[in-house]
């Protein structure tokens, strides 16, 4: 386990153990000296008054989580106002039948006593749990950041797959001793898919408009190399907006692995059908394809995009987290999948 995450759930755990600990300490350090000094009356109410002073501490935690958890309101508010009165109000009873057997003559004097020590160490049990709040959110962040520089790292290594160059290499090749007016084109291509994924993938998020360029200049290539054996549909919408971001690269995955399965399909005619459009700042993005109706372990396809489904579903959770939707379903030799995701603006 990588320290931020050790530091990040000593910090979130609830630890009741600590907890007990420092109540046993802070009365022993505070209340025992004086009980020991054989005065029996003084030392318990010096224990009364460590006791009182830690629940004071404890109100203004429980009061601080209530702030940082961002659903204040008015009843809450009112609700907590009672309880820091009725406290204060308790503390000064307690006060006077203590030290003078008597609260309702002494109540004010008492009542100026208990109301800034309720008041004091209720903000220092406030700002303690404020704090804490604000070095966990700072752990969580960093420990969020840690993973998608670790995410950016694995696709940055990815982004040149040596089995996607390396075969479409063999494949200009022999197109070039048969078909070699097709190369031009091809080499076309497969330089502004390099030039993409070398160069726009540095960035956290870009434009939809280029990962949809990059989308159909691979459906492009892809047709090229199989020469029109894969019966294609696409329904692309156009995104003039540049201000829609997306992080870049995790549509691609979807439309490789619809080309890879339909090239081992066992139907006679093969098919593959893409839809993309936006609505309200959602992307929709929909592939179906015909594939294997089952494939043995022993023979699994490779992965020609070198990410993996796996690995662009991780990305999805790290970057959007609740802002995306995927379902996929496989029926017979059909394979369909669905992804909506809310894009980011600037």
């Amino acid at each position: 386990m990588k320290p931020v995450d050790v530091l990040a759930s000593g910090l979130i755990a609830s630890k009741t153990g600590i907890h007990v600990v420092f109540c046993l300490t802070f009365v022993a350090i505070f209340s025992i000296p004086v009980v020991l000094s054989g005065n029996e009356g003084i030392g318990f109410a010096a224990l009364c008054c460590c006791l009182y002073i830690l629940f004071s501490t404890y109100l203004g935690r429980w009061l601080g989580k209530l702030i940082a958890s961002q659903n204040v309101n008015w009843p809450v508010a009112l609700g907590a106002l009672a309880v820091f009165t009725a406290w204060t109000v308790l503390g000064t009873i307690g006060a006077g039948l203590l030290f003078k057997g008597d609260y309702c003559n002494h109540f004010g004097q008492y009542l100026a006593i208990s109301f800034p020590l309720v008041a004091l160490f209720a903000f220092l049990g406030v700002s303690v749990s404020l704090v804490r709040g604000s070095l966990v959110r700072q752990i969580n962040d960093a420990n969020l950041r840690q993973q998608q520089k670790q995410s950016e790292l694995e696709l940055l290594i990815a982004q040149l797959s040596p089995h996607f160059l390396f075969n479409t290499l063999n494949n200009i090749y022999g197109l070039s001793i048969t078909q070699h007016s097709r190369v031009p084109d091809l080499l076309l291509k497969l330089s502004e898919l390099l030039r993409y994924s070398l160069y726009q993938t540095r960035q956290p998020f870009i434009p939809v408009y280029k990962e949809i360029t990059y989308i159909k200049n691979y459906i492009h290539f892809e047709r090229i190399q199989t020469d029109a054996k894969i019966c294609f549909e696409e329904q692309i919408e156009e995104v003039a907006d540049s201000n829609l971001l997306i992080a870049p690269m995790l549509l691609i995955v979807f439309v490789e692995n619809a080309f890879k399965h339909s090239r081992h399909a066992q139907s006679g005619s093969p098919a593959i059908r893409v839809k993309l459009n936006v609505r309200d700042s959602w992307l929709h993005f929909e592939v179906c394809n015909t594939c294997p109706a089952a494939i043995p372990r022993s023979k699994e396809l490779p992965d020609s995009s070198g990410m993996g489904l796996n690995h662009t579903l991780r990305r999805l959770e790290l970057i959007y987290g609740n802002n995306f939707r995927y379902h996929a379903e496989k029926q017979g030799d059909e394979y369909k999948m669905k992804l909506a995701l809310k894009m980011k603006t600037p």
